[in-house]
């Protein structure tokens, strides 16, 4: 979803391989912990607070890729600007 959300932002061809399956020790190293089987999901917290999103995935994802992009786009132009120290 988000190769797909990034292709819309950047106005840019979807990837043909956008992922690489690396494991969270080959990629960070040794010591980093973190979950691989994480499933997110809402059940648990609209039964205990009776909370549901009112923005989609996709929404969130978009507005959230597009700042970035906006974000990224505008260091680059102000670092391309900038004259280089003789």
């Amino acid at each position: 979803m988000m190769t797909k959300v990034y292709s819309k932002v950047s106005e840019e061809a979807p990837l043909e391989n956008p992922a690489i399956d690396v494991s969270s020790k080959e990629f960070y190293g040794e010591g980093y912990d973190d979950s691989d089987k994480r499933i997110p999901d809402m059940t648990i917290i609209n039964k205990q607070l009776g909370w549901n999103p009112k923005t989609s995935l996709w929404d969130l994802l978009e507005s959230t890729l597009t700042y970035q992009h906006r974000t990224y786009a505008e260091a680059i132009k102000k670092a391309i600007a900038k004259p280089v120290a003789s």
